[in-house]
């Protein structure tokens, strides 16, 4: 039998890889994801153009204050450029300056969704846990506003590294450390921000109820509300992310314009009042009015700007839809002695205004509506006029 030589060697070549079949689940499963994330992308575009657009309502409207240089214009043109120039630079002071102090914290740790309750915690998000622990003491250590607390703060880093360096499994361990040594450090300091909560609040409503135009209301909740925000990041000694950041000057923008929209429905609801109970009670219901929610709404912001750079809670959907409930139910437990408070402060003022209130007051009331009735154009559609 002759021996074969390689050029007579056949080789076989390999089989075909079988087809993948996709079955018609497949295909939909597959189209639904594609779907669902091209949803997500474009509601989160339009939340965005919509907290854009919100924010650029508010700066109109606020800019309304520039349209006052025309009664000091009619005096003598300079006085209308030094009111100008005036007005910027109380914007720079009082706005632009601290919210480039607020952007300028450092960017505060942020929680990991560990469970550490549950039996199922694995090493890798044990570890992360931890290593967020270290950084929230961190910057406890490195605040100025505990420093009363650092020598706690310090006991407690050494007691975490004692705690991995023993090994094992310490998930419960770690979450009693969580409760007990690390939580109470910030006790002090969270009723310190309450208060300061609180006092803004009543700051703002007093403010915006003896206020006699819009405008000026709405200037006064977008200076106190982002000093406060800057001021509660400051105490913390961090900001949350970029995007929770955003988020809160969201509200602050919101809040501007509910603010200028609320003295319009204040001035109608106290000239109904006046006209059932008296000319003088419709003067003090209205700004009453108008002050309270401020004031309220300034109290809303303050505690959420709080859990969000106090940072030391998780903030996922379903937490932050429980702080809002919380927020909301804190809010409504502290409405009533707020606006006991704000009508014992604002009370005498205003009827002294109601009383004197004649031809300055009315100039100041009237003054320039032009830029919200370009935002009330924008979003409020107006009945056609009557011929």
């Amino acid at each position: 039998m002759d021996a074969k030589t390689p050029d007579s060697q056949t080789t076989t070549p390999p089989p075909d890889p079988a087809p993948v079949v996709t079955s018609d689940a497949d295909h939909a499963s597959t189209e639904r994801w594609e779907l669902a994330y091209q949803w997500r992308v474009l509601w989160r575009g339009l939340k965005w153009t919509a907290g854009g657009l919100i924010a650029f309502a508010a700066l109109l409207v606020v800019g309304q204050i520039y349209l006052f240089h025309q009664l000091f214009t009619d005096i003598h043109p300079m006085l209308g450029w030094g009111f100008v120039a005036l007005v910027t630079a109380l914007f720079a002071w009082l706005v632009a300056w601290p919210l480039f102090k607020f952007f300028h914290m450092p960017t505060i740790a942020h929680p990991p969704d560990v469970d550490l309750s549950s039996p199922s915690v694995n090493a890798a998000d044990l570890k992360e846990r931890v290593e967020f622990d270290r950084a929230y003491l961190k910057t406890i250590i490195d605040n100025p506003a505990l420093s009363a607390r650092r020598d706690a703060a310090v006991s407690a880093a050494a007691a975490l590294d004692a705690m991995v360096a023993a090994g094992g499994s310490f998930a419960p361990a770690l979450a009693d450390f969580e409760r007990e040594r690390i939580a109470p450090l910030l006790t002090d300091l969270d009723k310190q921000i309450d208060d300061y909560i609180h006092k803004e609040a009543l700051a703002v409503g007093s403010a915006t109820a003896v206020s006699m135009n819009g405008s000026i209301d709405a200037f006064i909740v977008l200076w106190r509300n982002i000093n406060m925000i800057s001021r509660i990041s400051r105490l913390y000694y961090g900001r949350p992310s970029m995007r929770l950041s955003l988020m809160i000057l969201r509200d602050v923008m919101v809040a501007v314009l509910l603010s200028r929209a609320l003295d319009d429905v204040t001035d109608a609801a106290g000239d109904a009042i006046g006209r059932v109970v008296s000319r003088l009670g419709g003067v003090v219901i209205g700004p009453l009015m108008d002050g309270s929610v401020n004031a309220l709404m300034t109290l809303k912001l303050g505690y959420l700007a709080k859990r969000r750079c106090r940072s030391f809670d998780v903030w996922s959907k379903a937490s932050a839809r429980q702080a809002a409930a919380d927020v909301f139910e804190q809010v409504k437990r502290e409405s009533t002695n707020l606006t006991g408070e704000l009508v014992k402060m604002t009370s005498g003022v205003l009827s002294s205004a109601g009383r004197a209130a004649g031809a300055v007051a009315g100039k100041v009331a009237a003054a320039p509506k032009s830029a919200w009735g370009l935002v009330q154009d924008a979003f409020v559609r107006k009945p056609p006029a009557k011929e």
